[in-house]
């Protein structure tokens, strides 16, 4: 049995590297779709932490805002308390 001539074999070799090219190319346009694709989720959910983030930071804002407001009126009661409590003692001590 006679192997098959080397022209045959050659076309035969370059027929399979063209398939190969073929599916390598096909591999790449899908591989750039999927970049694409990451690309732009990436950049949607950046956009989203962002938007995320200024709502946080402003509603913290608001929170530290109503702390203030309990502090300032949390020292108002404690000094009306110990006014009335020191008032009450000077009262007792000096009624005589």
């Amino acid at each position: 049995m006679n192997p098959p001539p080397l022209d045959a074999r050659l076309a035969h070799l370059e027929g399979a590297f063209v398939q190969v090219g073929e599916r390598l190319n096909s591999m790449d346009r899908r591989l750039d779709s999927i970049e694409h694709l990451l690309q732009s989720r990436d950049q949607n959910t950046q956009s989203r932490f962002g938007q995320l983030e200024q709502a946080l930071s402003s509603r913290f804002a608001q929170v530290d805002a109503r702390f203030a407001l309990i502090d300032q009126r949390l020292t108002w009661l404690i000094g009306i308390v110990v006014g009335t409590w020191i008032t009450t003692i000077l009262t007792v001590l000096f009624h005589h």
